[in-house]
């Protein structure tokens, strides 16, 4: 009987399907004007730097007037950013603590500082137990706050413990307290619709956000090629067809690219297409993500060190699949394709190797320097497949591509490489927006002859090891023909080692929330 059980419990993990979308969101909703009817747990107050007095405040009463200006005089709280203060209400209001949240000085107030404040607030106010809190933060003169404020919040309460039997906050290691309720405190009485509107998009936006964390954040075992493609399949719709090429496919198509890197791991290659097309459509963006869902480095194997995140090499692929649903859940108007060449780049038996010479789907052949340079040749094949076959308007590819972008821009931004003028402001416009920025580098001829190959048409290293980001995107250029494209470098941006404000630690979700507030400027 014990043997029975087993064997049925072994066949149950080998058919369970795997659930990356989040577990209920927290509820965000609106609060009549008059703060006194708030019966919430605490309440978070805006403070800037160079006020004299502070306007929320003085409609709680006199008691936290005259608290609020000791804390000022005694510099206890400065209203500096993200500098928070806690005062306990005593009873004398329905709540039970006060968190007030600096925001610098007025004049230098953006969204990004308003997301980062929101952040803190909810940490915060996580940490001190409350179940529920009203936020003024949305009350500060900036446009569209309560998209901004809802976002932020909805980014800052992700948490990645599917695997944990006891859950803990990771910031805090005790365990952890839920909010379920976040009220924004609503005066807009002339447009209360849009408010409601602005709530719906950053719920769907964070969501898309928070299942590309998922994605990313999951561990190589249970997320592997096969595994993605199915995961894809689920965006399936009357608008939205999936594709998925398995490796007899890509031999006979001649994406041998994707097929080199992907023959040392057990785990066999895909190529995954999600082609959400709305009716009316009249413009269309590819997304071609990165899909190494582990990176060993191949035969050119990494030191123990580089390979322990590894799992996030896929972060393209996570990204485009979740703008996809983003796109279709918010209804945009836009046909919006994800393209994702998956593949596990494993040592083995059938790996490639240095010297190797590929040729690719294009009919380019690439000469092989570094199988740890393996993201670049996936990219090759599945660019010039998109160009070729889909032919959108526009072509955005995501990657963990190079070690020199986090040298040269850190964790902070993305890398952003392009020909196109009209393509690069935009994106930058929308990652100034968004709050996931770009920043580019060129693009000129005098790097071109780095990646020439004596035997090849190209190769996949860089003769030095200067400049190997632009060098890379020079690489990627070569599968491109006319097609207006964009090269992102998120190696800096996708996973981090320690959170940063409304970005946890691990998996970021960088370059949906971008790539979103793009397709509004198409």
């Amino acid at each position: 009987m014990i043997f029975l059980n087993l064997l049925k419990q072994q066949t149950l993990n080998k058919t369970q399907s795997h659930n990356f979308s989040m577990k209920t969101m927290m509820n965000v909703q609106f609060l009549p004007k008059n703060i006194h009817e708030a019966k919430v747990d605490s309440i978070v107050i805006p403070c800037f730097e160079d006020e004299k007095t502070n306007q929320y405040i003085s409609l709680l009463g006199s008691d936290f007037v005259d608290e609020y200006q000791r804390l000022r005089k005694s510099k206890e709280f400065s209203a500096k950013k993200n500098k928070i203060h806690k005062i306990s209400c005593m009873g004398k209001i329905n709540a039970n603590y006060l968190f007030l949240v600096g925001l610098g000085k007025t004049k230098e107030l953006h969204n990004e500082t308003l997301r980062r404040a929101v952040a803190t607030a909810h940490k915060a106010v996580k940490r001190s137990k409350s179940s529920d809190y009203l936020s003024l933060l949305n009350q500060v003169d900036l446009p569209d706050t309560a998209f901004t404020v809802a976002e932020a919040a909805y980014l800052s309460d992700y948490s990645f413990d599917s695997y944990k039997t006891k859950k803990k906050d990771a910031e805090t290691g005790k365990s952890k307290s839920e909010i379920k309720t976040l009220f924004l405190w609503n005066t807009d009485e002339k447009n209360p619709s849009k408010s409601i509107k602005q709530l719906a998009r950053a719920k769907i936006i964070a969501a898309s956000t928070n299942y590309c964390r998922n994605l990313v954040n999951t561990p190589p075992n249970e997320l592997y090629p096969e595994v993605l493609a199915k995961e894809a399949r689920k965006l399936k719709s009357p608008n939205t067809k999936v594709t998925v090429f398995d490796e007899k496919a890509l031999k006979r198509m001649g994406c041998n690219a994707i097929l080199a890197v992907g023959n040392g791991s057990a785990r066999k290659p895909r190529l995954i297409i999600v082609d959400y097309n709305p009716k009316g459509a009249k413009k269309s963006l590819a997304v071609v993500g990165k899909g190494i869902t582990f990176d060993s480095g191949g035969l050119n194997i990494k030191p123990g060190a580089y390979m322990e995140s590894m799992k996030c090499d896929m972060s393209g692929a996570a990204c485009a699949i979740s703008v996809v649903k983003a796109a279709k859940d918010l209804g945009i108007k836009h046909r919006v394709i994800a393209v994702v060449p998956a593949a596990e780049n494993m040592p083995g038996a059938l790996s490639y190797r240095p010297d190797d010479v590929i040729k690719t789907y294009s009919g380019k052949t690439i000469e092989i320097g570094n199988t740890d340079a393996e993201g670049r040749v996936v990219l090759s094949d599945a660019l010039a497949f998109t160009e070729k076959n889909i032919k959108p308007d526009q072509i955005i590819d995501l990657a963990t591509l190079t070690g020199a972008c986090v040298v040269a821009l850190g964790y902070f931004t993305t890398g952003m490489m392009t020909s196109d003028e009209t393509m690069a402001t935009n994106l930058h416009n929308a990652g100034e927006l968004s709050g996931d920025r770009v920043w580019r580098l060129p693009l000129w001829e005098d790097y071109k002859d780095h990646m020439k190959s004596d035997i090849a048409d190209v190769k996949n290293i860089s003769k030095g090891r200067d400049s190997g980001t632009i060098t890379a995107a020079i690489f990627l250029q070569h599968f491109v023909k006319s097609t207006p494209w964009v090269h992102l470098d998120i190696a800096g941006t996708a996973f981090l080692k320690e959170s940063q404000f409304y970005k946890p630690k691990g998996g970021t979700g960088a370059g949906v929330r971008l790539i979103v507030e793009y397709l509004s400027s198409m």
